[in-house]
């Protein structure tokens, strides 16, 4: 625990510099840091993103043949998961990934220590923009969140149209339920980190078009 806590003192004092930089301006180095660590991050993952759209799209284009292995051993379960497994192996199909597997859970350690880090951040008034208190929680500032997230998840090239409708709602509610709960603080922290998710979505868009572009 205790390396944890110096991990956690480390960006806060990280933030605090920031904030001093920008005149005690407390919303402004939790949007910077937000942005920082994402920007950071973000040809990570990218490559997480990049793997599961060739994962897909191989998946997609082998679609007619796991459909005859269904039909053909559809009361045999495990030799349709054999088959199924030896057929991925062949074309050289990973669903699972070790290294994109341990690239997240690295990440989820540095998003825990920075969101701690903002919340231990936030004491004593201070507002941002519009926001009056960053220790109150500010419904507008979830709404624009939310927005965000489902903008990110309709962006992104890898959901089939049939179930892109879901699943951008889904997320979009669970942010805005989430952050219209918590400080302003938290929310300028997941809107920061939001607008660069938007941007990697546009991002992959486009490369997604141009392989698209290639194959034709």
């Amino acid at each position: 625990m205790e390396i944890w806590t110096n991990f956690v003192d480390l960006i806060y004092t990280m933030l605090l510099g920031l904030s001093t930089i920008f005149g005690g301006n407390m919303g402004l180095a939790i949007g910077v840091m937000s942005l920082s660590v994402r920007l950071a991050l973000l040809p990570l993952t990218l490559r997480f993103a990049r793997r599961s759209m060739e994962v897909q799209a191989a998946l997609k284009k082998l679609e007619p043949a796991f459909s005859n292995i269904r039909k053909k051993y559809k009361n045999d379960p495990q030799r349709m998961w054999q088959e199924t497994a030896n057929l991925q192996n062949l074309h050289g199909i990973r669903l699972f990934d070790s290294r994109s597997f341990f690239g997240m859970l690295f990440q989820a350690p540095l998003f825990i220590g920075v969101f701690a880090a903002v919340r231990r951040g936030l004491t004593g008034r201070g507002g941002f923009l519009w926001i009056k208190d960053l220790m109150q929680s500010d419904p507008l500032l979830a709404l624009i969140c939310a927005l965000l997230t489902g903008l990110s998840v309709a962006l992104a090239p890898n959901i089939p149209e049939s179930q892109r409708t879901a699943t951008m709602i889904i997320p979009a509610t669970l942010t805005f339920l989430f952050l219209w709960r918590v400080s302003a603080g938290v929310a300028v922290y997941s809107f920061g980190s939001s607008v660069v998710g938007v941007a990697q979505s546009l991002l992959l868009r486009r490369i997604a078009d141009r392989n698209s572009r290639l194959r034709g």
